[in-house]
């Protein structure tokens, strides 16, 4: 095997391991924190967007025009309900951590929510085109929100936000889908991409999480995580009951699992490097709850298959 073949099989490796390394990079992060770069998350989120819509294929989310309800519905509810239920739990806070639970609730569809579907057995296109609906609905309302609903809100400049947060989602999300779409052998790379998108989130973990500051702050930010993380499953699970032609895995995981890459750009931008830390914490623990609860979904859809065939 050449040296190349090597390179792009190691970091096709690199996603099914993607909640390890989160973790790693947490500690690392912990120990030996780098604040330059947790200034720069925006451009790391840039480029984990390219990433992501580089191994979109257009022609997939064309599929999904008669079933644009539920794209809608997918992409816009969870936003409205999970900002409001951020600017509840953050009530429970103060300062920066109640500042990050809020970018939270602003923040798209986890973007590895998509292969998590996929593993669950889920429709994986109906997921993708959530995930390309959410990213837009996040990156034109997220900034207006964060500077009516934050704490810090006579400081933010909600405009000026949304030019600089449209520029680092919307542009690389454009430019990769027409990218994936005038040259189709960018197929052959979706394993490499996929491995590189992997490094992009640990990147933004460490970068998230270097931004603490001090430890003061870390207990009261891994409480606000959890508490989110917990209530946003809720809400899931509600609205996988209310849409179950769709499939649990299509509807919960979609919106259950929120962007953190997402949430700590935008809480950098609009309230600085500490409010980032709780979604460099709540990272780290929804790819591994996104991870056990797309096996129990794939558990159960064998399962019942067995059953069925009994």
């Amino acid at each position: 095997m050449s040296p190349k073949a090597r390179g792009t099989r190691a970091l096709e490796s690199l996603a099914d391991q993607i909640a390890v390394l989160a973790v790693l990079a947490a500690v690392l992060a912990l120990i030996v924190p780098w604040h330059s770069l947790a200034r720069r998350s925006d451009l790391l989120l840039a480029a984990l967007v390219l990433l992501t819509a580089l191994s979109i294929v257009p022609t997939r989310l064309a599929q999904l025009r008669d079933r644009a309800g539920a794209l809608i519905a997918l992409s816009i509810g969870p936003f409205i309900v999970l900002t409001a239920l951020a600017w509840v739990v953050g009530r429970l806070f103060a300062g920066a951590t109640r500042e990050g639970i809020l970018s939270l609730g602003l923040s798209s569809t986890e973007v590895a929510s998509v292969g998590l579907v996929a593993l669950a057995g889920g429709d994986a296109v109906l997921a993708l085109g959530v995930l390309t609906g959410s990213l837009v609905v996040s990156a034109v309302f997220g900034p207006l929100l964060a500077g009516a609903l934050g704490q810090t809100a006579a400081h933010v400049n909600s405009f000026a936000l949304l030019g600089r947060f449209a520029l680092v989602v919307l542009v690389p999300l454009a430019a990769g889908l027409a990218a994936r779409g005038a040259v189709p052998s960018i197929s052959r790379a979706d394993g490499a991409l996929g491995g590189l998108s992997t490094l992009a989130v640990c990147a933004l973990v460490f970068a998230a999480l270097s931004g603490l500051g001090g430890g003061d702050q870390l207990p009261a930010a891994a409480l606000g995580a959890v508490i989110f993380l917990a209530a946003a499953g809720v809400v899931a699970l509600i609205a996988a009951r209310l849409l179950p032609r769709l499939g649990a895995a299509a509807v919960g995981l979609p919106t259950g699992l929120r962007d953190f890459a997402v949430a700590a750009a935008l809480a950098t931008q609009a309230f600085g490097v500490r409010a980032a830390t709780v979604a460099g914490i709540y990272g780290v623990l929804m790819l591994i709850a996104g991870a056990l609860a797309a096996t129990a979904l794939r558990r159960r859809r064998l399962g019942a298959h067995a059953e069925v065939h009994v």
